[in-house]
C-alpha cells in the first residue's frame, strides 16, 4: 500500500510541477471563452490525454516521437495571443464594447485549447516518459491513473478559481487586456525552451 501510495504522489508532484503554468493558462482560458466552458475542459482533457500518450510512446519506445518538433506548437498560443490583441485594439477604435470570444466556433474552442495544452506539454512528456521507462508495467498503470486523476483535478481546479469571487472580478475587468499576452508568453516561451 505504501508504494502505491509512493508512486500516485510522486505523480501527483511531477504533474504539479510540469503543470503549473498549463493551471494559469487554463484559467486564461476559460476567461477568454467564458460561454464555453465545457470546450475548453474537453480541449484541456484532449491536450493532457495526447501528452500522456505521447509519454508512454517515448517511455515504451525509447524515442520515438521527436519531443523537439512540439516546441514548434508554441506558434498556436502565440497566434491566438494576436489575434485577442487585435480585436481588442479594433473594438477599441471603433468604440464598441468587447465582446466575449462567442462567435468563435466550438470546433476552433477546442483545437485551440488542445494545441496550446499540447504545445505546453514538453516538460510533462520528457518527465513522464523517462519515470515510465523506469517503471514496471504494474506501476505505469497507476502513474497512468493518477495521470487521469490530475487531470480532472486542475480541470475542476481552474474553473473553480475562475468563479472564486475576487478572482473572478479581477478577470472580468483586467482578463481581457491580461489574456493575449499571457498566450503570447506561453508560446514565446515554449518556443524557446524546447527540449
Amino acid at each position: 500500500m505504501l508504494e502505491v501510495l509512493t508512486v500516485i504522489g510522486v505523480t501527483a508532484g511531477a504533474y504539479i510541477g510540469t503543470n503549473l503554468d498549463n493551471l494559469i493558462l487554463l484559467v486564461a482560458l476559460y476567461a477568454r471563452f467564458p460561454l464555453r466552458p465545457g470546450t475548453v475542459a474537453t480541449g484541456y482533457i484532449a491536450g493532457m490525454l495526447l501528452v500522456g500518450a505521447i509519454s508512454i510512446a517515448i517511455g515504451e519506445g525509447g524515442g520515438l516521437i521527436p519531443v523537439d518538433s512540439l516546441g514548434m506548437l508554441g506558434v498556436v498560443p502565440i497566434a491566438l495571443g494576436v489575434m485577442a490583441l487585435f480585436q481588442l485594439f479594433q473594438n477599441r477604435q471603433s468604440g464598441e464594447p468587447l465582446k466575449p470570444a462567442s462567435e468563435i466556433s466550438t470546433k476552433t474552442v477546442f483545437l485551440s485549447v488542445m494545441t496550446t495544452q499540447l504545445s505546453n506539454g514538453a516538460d510533462s512528456i520528457i518527465t513522464f516518459s523517462v519515470f515510465l521507462a523506469e517503471s514496471t508495467e504494474a506501476t505505469d498503470y497507476l502513474i497512468a491513473l493518477a495521470f487521469l486523476g490530475m487531470t480532472g483535478v486542475f480541470t475542476w481546479l481552474a474553473y473553480y478559481l475562475l468563479k472564486h469571487r475576487r478572482l473572478s472580478d479581477a478577470v472580468d475587468r483586467y482578463g481581457h487586456y491580461v489574456t493575449p499576452f499571457i498566450l503570447i508568453l506561453v508560446g514565446v516561451y515554449i518556443l524557446s525552451n524546447t527540449a
